[in-house]
């Protein structure tokens, strides 16, 4: 099985668990969720979606391409983990989300991505 299958599959079912946290701040009194620590409840869901987003992503680029590049395959699997879990911090926290370590880490995961999907679009397109 693909190296991008196995670890798609790893990243979407840690996004159908983080469902479970969706379970919670929809069915706890906000009150509640801030005294538990929860301030940002819709950084959770951003999180969630994106997990399962990206390793939908994943198992269909690793079923569809055969033999990604290195660079490709390093930068797609490492910033598709990096993107959807930058998101819980600022649940706890939300001034995080204007933290400069933050917005670094946010413009990285992006450079990051674009470079790994302009790169296995290069390789799909001359092969």
């Amino acid at each position: 099985m693909p190296f991008l299958v196995k670890i798609g599959v790893v990243e979407l079912t840690v996004g159908v668990l983080t469902g479970w946290f969706m379970v919670y701040i929809t069915r706890t009194p906000r009150a509640e969720r801030i005294r538990r620590g929860l301030r940002d409840p819709r950084r959770i869901r951003q999180g969630h979606i994106e997990l399962l987003m990206m390793g939908t992503m994943l198992i269909a680029i690793g079923a569809a391409v055969p033999d990604p590049p290195v660079a490709a395959l390093v930068l797609i699997t490492v910033f598709s983990w990096l993107a959807p879990l930058s998101f819980f911090p600022a649940a706890v926290r939300p001034d995080l989300a204007d933290h400069p370590a933050m917005r670094w880490t946010d413009n990285v995961t992006f450079v990051g991505l674009s470079a790994g999907y302009l790169t296995l679009a290069g390789s799909v397109l001359l092969a």
